[in-house]
């Protein structure tokens, strides 16, 4: 009970960093967007095959998520509703999904 309440509280501290470096990230990028003239490509103006890339990436990864959770051996028992694995491992799908469409913002 204390290994998984440590590895909770260590994740959320995770999470919290990630977010911060993102935010610093993106605030870096406008300043770096104003002296190198480098932008980040906006969805519009994107082409066809980049924007099936990023849908097909977002189902692949939904797709995946659903199969670990009913079929693999991080899913919950049959009483639970959920369990830590299985919560850590939507978090990460849920968090690269986000940050990947957030790169290509407009």
């Amino acid at each position: 009970m204390v290994v998984e309440v440590i590895f909770f509280l260590v994740t959320i501290l995770l999470y919290i960093g990630f977010e911060i470096g993102v935010f610093v990230f993106f605030k870096n990028l406008k300043g770096n967007k104003a002296k190198t003239e480098h932008h980040v490509m906006p969805w519009i103006s994107m082409p066809t095959i980049g924007k099936a890339m990023v849908i097909i990436l977002c189902s692949i990864m939904l797709v995946f998520f659903y199969w670990l959770y009913n079929y693999s051996i991080l899913g919950p028992e049959p009483g639970e509703l959920y369990n830590l694995e299985i919560v850590l491992v939507g978090l990460g799908f849920a968090l690269t999904m986000i940050t990947s469409l957030g790169m290509i913002r407009n």
